[in-house]
């Protein structure tokens, strides 16, 4: 990553979840579309989002809507199934994201998790949403 903006990631849930949470998804899609990114989900991933879209939600949805959610995160990223290899997480949960990012050669995880973006030994950059919002700006 040579003094570009990556273009190729790895979203982790917390930041779907961000954006879903505010209905401002279309800003991250916006976001995707406009700075050509390849953003990369694996199964685990869908699934981590399927289970907690509608739990986190600041106000309930119908069911629709979070499907909707869900379909438009799908449409607008690559979904890639990784061989599970990775084990070095601070949180064994989140390894998948590594085997994610490694596998498909993106350059940066993005992620609100506190022990990732404080995992000093981490091979591929961990970034936080307040770099991704500078980073990728889209109008409100």
């Amino acid at each position: 990553m040579r003094n570009q903006k990556p273009e190729r990631l790895v979203i982790d849930t917390s930041v779907f979840i961000n954006y879903t949470r505010h209905q401002k998804l279309y800003r991250l899609v916006n976001a995707i579309l406009t700075y050509d990114l390849t953003v990369f989900l694996s199964f685990d991933l869908i699934e981590e989002l399927e289970r907690n879209v509608p739990v986190t939600s600041a106000i309930e949805l119908p069911e629709a809507v979070y499907a909707g959610y869900i379909d438009t995160i799908k449409a607008s990223c690559i979904i890639f199934q990784p061989v599970v290899q990775y084990k070095e997480s601070p949180d064994p949960k989140d390894n998948f994201l590594f085997d994610l990012a490694f596998q498909t050669d993106s350059e940066i995880i993005v992620t609100k998790e506190r022990a990732l973006l404080n995992f000093q030994d981490s091979s591929i950059p961990i970034r936080d949403i307040k770099w991704f919002k500078e980073t990728y700006p889209v109008p409100i």
